[in-house]
């Protein structure tokens, strides 16, 4: 069974680590988890952990920390606090022991919202999809403009080369993800909601739900920047909003253009901003961080030159080698339909004609609760290849069948890796795409 969220006060947190001297993480080569761990070194604590895979990330972390990567559940015995992410369940080892021990346990969540709550400005970035990517351009806006800020991102920031970075006491900037209503945890001053659509159906049994958890989480911050385009997110959120968007009147109205955008505030125009990507999903991105920026007093100019330079975040859009016969490779995290879609967009937008994509689903509800969605996502994909589900935190309780999903998606399911690569190798198409949240950014190596 998935385990919750704690729910420890400011002040109880507060208790916690000015008691932990050693703190072991479970599942410490997590993106987020890494970060926290990251944070808590600098604060004085002694790091320990568990993760069942040396990543890379576990190998940075390697010169700060004790990781493990079997099972050993009797180191916990010296911890004096154990943080866990909603990643692992109830029978984890380490997990057990803790709890038999009654050493103090903390959710991830619970950790980060208290950590955001200790910095004078807090800047918190929601919605379905974005997250990581805004997060990332807004920390190089704030650094870039001098202001050192501590960023907790949920992908590897490449200007900043991690997940987290380390700034002073005024600003925090955080990714607030939405699973398990995590985000209800942290109570950031300011707030961008970039989009909100139905997701993880295995904890919000349905859109309403989701719904409501963004409206109580837009009830906490003093300011909420706002996409006006996003029809969910202009019909359900009441309250008083900072807007931004492409198609509609706004505060901070953008008009796409060759080389970027331009921003009008207030119906006059303040900037002319060039960037290096392709998409308006991420032009949308930009335009929030734009607004958070200027809003907090960073002039258009530097927030513009910022924006030029940023180099994005792994495995979005990322371009990771060729293949043998020269055709390039790009791996997405696009992992739900409207992701898939606006990537796909993306790239017919840069002028590629034929498009081999492969697509290794992430969870099973989110297949079987959004099947028809999916089914109508791949329109642009000249090939398609569909991997065994990456079945995450459960198990197919809903008996999907995989083979009719891929066929209906348009596609055909392949066994593995080793049928990927053979049909790379066939292919007449001019770009290969492989998308998904799992272990699919492993195929790097048959490469």
């Amino acid at each position: 069974m998935a385990l919750q969220n704690t729910d420890f006060s400011t002040q109880e947190v507060n208790t916690l680590l000015k008691k932990a001297k050693r703190i072991f993480f479970i599942g410490i080569g997590g993106v987020s988890m890494s970060g926290l761990a990251t944070y808590l070194h600098y604060n004085g604590a002694k790091i320990y952990g568990y993760d069942k895979e040396r990543t890379e990330i576990c190998q940075k972390l390697e010169t700060i920390a004790d990781i493990k990567y079997y099972s050993t559940p009797d180191r916990v015995r010296d911890m004096d606090l154990v943080v866990y992410s909603l990643a692992i369940d109830e029978n984890n080892f380490e997990y057990k022991m803790a709890k038999k021990l009654q050493i103090p346990t903390l959710s991830r969540a619970n950790l980060l919202g208290y950590i955001i709550s200790t910095y004078k400005t807090s800047i918190g970035i929601a919605g379905t999809h974005g997250k990581s990517t805004t997060v990332s351009i807004l920390g190089k806006i704030f650094e870039y403009a001098g202001h050192k800020p501590t960023v907790f991102c949920g992908a590897h920031m490449k200007d900043f080369g991690a997940s987290f970075l380390k700034g002073d006491s005024r600003v925090c900037i955080f990714e607030a993800c939405e699973y398990k209503n995590s985000f209800l945890y942290m109570i950031p001053s300011e707030l961008g909601i970039l989009n909100i659509e139905y997701d993880h159906p295995d904890f919000f049994k349905s859109a309403d739900e989701l719904d409501e958890s963004f409206i109580r989480l837009s009830t906490k911050p003093s300011k909420v920047f706002l996409n006006i385009d996003d029809k969910k997110s202009a019909e359900i959120i009441k309250r008083q909003v900072i807007s931004y968007g492409i198609d509609n009147e706004a505060d901070y109205r953008g008009t796409i253009n060759e080389n970027g955008f331009s921003v009008f505030f207030e119906g006059t125009e303040i900037a002319k901003c060039n960037v290096n990507f392709k998409g308006k999903h991420l032009i949308y991105d930009a335009l929030c961080a734009f607004a958070i920026a200027h809003q907090n007093g960073i002039s258009p100019r530097v927030i513009c030159r910022a924006i030029s330079e940023f180099q994005g975040v792994k495995r979005r859009f990322e371009y990771i080698g060729k293949t043998d016969t020269s055709l390039p490779v790009f791996e997405d995290y696009a992992h739900h339909p409207t992701e898939i879609k606006a990537t796909l967009s993306s790239v017919s937008e840069m002028g590629y004609k034929r498009i081999f994509v492969a697509f290794q689903p992430h969870t099973y509800s989110r297949s079987f609760y959004l099947y028809n969605e999916f089914t109508q996502a791949f329109k642009g994909a000249s090939e398609l290849y569909f991997l065994p589900t990456f079945k995450a935190r459960e198990e197919n309780v809903f008996s999907l069948d995989e083979e009719a999903f891929a066929r209906d998606s348009g596609g055909k399911l392949l066994a593995d890796f080793n049928e990927l690569k053979q049909k790379i190798k066939e292919t007449d198409c001019d770009i290969i795409l492989l998308l998904g949240a799992g272990d699919i950014t492993n195929f790097k190596k048959y490469l």
